[in-house]
């Protein structure tokens, strides 16, 4: 069976109009900029915020515009099953967050933007502001690895503060004659035994707070030789967003006392 060829409809005009509200509502920060190197393509790593669809655009046209990096997104299957919202997925720069579309990304040239807690970090449950949900994934470290890219960690402050979740999605998975439900097969594929069921928020349009990005220290895997290294290498990465996080709230605090931590 012939491959098909991946075409990126990376459109900087039409990502630049879509995060133009995002930009003016929540009047981002960007912070570590001095790291960033436009011309040597990375994976850039981070933690995703809840519902998803508040820290891409923002970055993906920052990056693009004011550094000249053109970044490919990773997105999850789910929204390539969506007509219509799957032409707009990909006109920001969306790719089915599969393998083969990534490889072909970087084999054209472009930089990668992938949230390792994929769906399960996107649909947060009270109690998980900013908690890293990558259970034990290590195919993004490989793929960088076997293109050579560094992974470019950031870490994203402000986005999981924007709703407050009223109903939480908890309540429901606990119920038995749920998890009857999900034991049907279809059922349980479709909502991947639960966890792409969302909490319900108390707000439908978001708080209005100041979001915050912190580009941290590339990482290059090419000293990595085996699972065992590539453990040590997600854990500090980890480590390196958790501490990113902690530093943004300090800043935060300093600049909107009404953040006091």
């Amino acid at each position: 069976m012939t491959q098909k060829e991946l075409k990126i409809q990376h459109n900087s005009k039409i990502i630049k109009m879509i995060s133009a509200l995002q930009r003016y509502y929540f009047r981002p920060t960007f912070l570590g900029t001095e790291l960033l190197q436009p011309d040597r393509p990375a994976m850039y790593v981070g933690n995703h915020t809840v519902y998803g669809v508040l820290d891409s655009p923002v970055l993906i046209d920052y990056l693009f515009t004011e550094h000249k990096i053109a970044v490919v997104s990773l997105a999850d299957h789910i929204h390539f099953r969506i007509p219509l919202w799957r032409e707009m997925v990909k006109k920001v720069g969306g790719i089915d967050g599969v393998q083969e579309y990534a490889r072909q990304a970087m084999k054209q040239g472009y930089s990668i933007l992938i949230f390792p807690g994929g769906g399960r970090e996107v649909i947060k449950r009270k109690g998980e502001e900013y908690q890293l949900i990558w259970k034990e994934r290590y195919g993004f470290l490989k793929l960088a690895q076997e293109y050579e890219y560094d992974i470019a960690p950031f870490a994203a402050l402000g986005g999981d503060e924007a709703f407050d979740l009223k109903y939480d999605v908890n309540a429901l998975l606990q119920k038995k004659w749920f998890q009857k439900l999900l034991s049907y097969p279809e059922v349980g594929r479709l909502l991947r035994q639960g966890e792409m069921i969302p909490s319900i928020p108390g707000n439908i349009i978001p708080k209005r707070i100041p979001f915050y990005f912190k580009f941290l220290p590339r990482k290059s895997l090419m000293h990595v030789q085996d699972l065992n290294g590539l453990q040590q290498l997600r854990s500090q990465i980890q480590l390196d967003i958790y501490t990113g996080l902690e530093d943004l709230k300090t800043y935060r605090a300093q600049h909107h006392p009404e953040f006091q931590r």
